[in-house]
């Protein structure tokens, strides 16, 4: 989530993003509903994300989420989440990238679908105009066995600036396709031992195997940022596809503050 912040304000031009010195950040996130593609944990968690990183001049940066869920059962601390990456974008401001890996520390008795992986590899290119941005991307997920990933993308980035002096405001509606295989899925349910027949075990490890899109998702952040503060708030409706088990379209929203220091 932090690395596709900032991500986000670069392509979005605001003056911390396009700012050469190297900058600290702190701040949190909230999640209405965890999920992962669409998949949700029976619980229907919701999450409190505080967060603190350093951005370099370069383009790399190093981040920490520390993860607290609540649901109807219990409110505890989840995971820690260690990224490492570089952004970066060429000097006519036509393309933008992003490389990184993610390290995930998650508690023994956290029963997230998301908790079965441990690290994960990500790779972006966007192609950047006026009309429409177009973002290809690839992952590797690293759970009991590797799960490779592709996501492809559209977005407008609409920007209003001066807004109070020296506030900026961004829209950018978005929508996104993701596709790969789901070891990750398979890995929850048998740490959590819900896979009680043969036959049905069988069943999902042959679908987790097969390269399918995983999920559709639109999206609209929108970003004031005032000086070194920003506020994010992002509305996104995903359709998760090839479920192992039974899920329903999810309506979520996140909601930011951060500071540059």
């Amino acid at each position: 989530m932090l690395r596709y912040i900032f991500f986000l304000l670069l392509l979005a031009g605001t003056a911390s993003a396009q700012d050469s010195s190297s900058h600290f950040i702190i701040g949190v996130t909230g999640n209405s509903s965890l999920n992962y593609y669409g998949r949700v944990d029976s619980l229907k968690s919701s999450a409190v994300i505080p967060f603190v990183g350093v951005n370099l001049k370069n383009g790399v940066y190093l981040n920490a989420d520390f993860v607290f869920i609540h649901n109807q059962l219990q409110s505890q601390y989840a995971a820690t989440l260690l990224e490492g990456g570089y952004n970066f974008r060429n000097k006519k401001g036509s393309w933008a990238g992003n490389l990184s890996t993610t390290r995930y520390f998650y508690q023994d008795n956290t029963d997230l679908i998301q908790s079965a992986v441990k690290q994960s590899v990500t790779a972006s290119i966007t192609q950047l105009n006026k009309i429409i941005n177009i973002t290809l991307g690839g992952d590797i997920k690293f759970s009991s066995q590797a799960d490779p990933g592709l996501q492809a993308g559209l977005d407008h980035i609409i920007r209003w600036t001066h807004v109070f002096h020296h506030g900026v405001i961004v829209l950018d509606p978005s929508a996104y396709v993701y596709a790969g295989t789901q070891h990750f899925t398979q890995t929850f349910y048998q740490q959590r031992h819900l896979l009680l027949f043969p036959a049905g075990e069988e069943a999902v490890t042959k679908d987790s195997r097969q390269f399918k899109i995983l999920s559709y998702e639109c999206s609209l952040p929108v970003i004031f940022a005032y000086r070194k503060c920003f506020l994010i708030l992002t509305p996104a409706y995903v359709l998760p596809q090839d479920l192992l088990t039974t899920a329903n379209n999810l309506f979520y929203v996140t909601a930011t503050v951060k500071f540059s220091l």
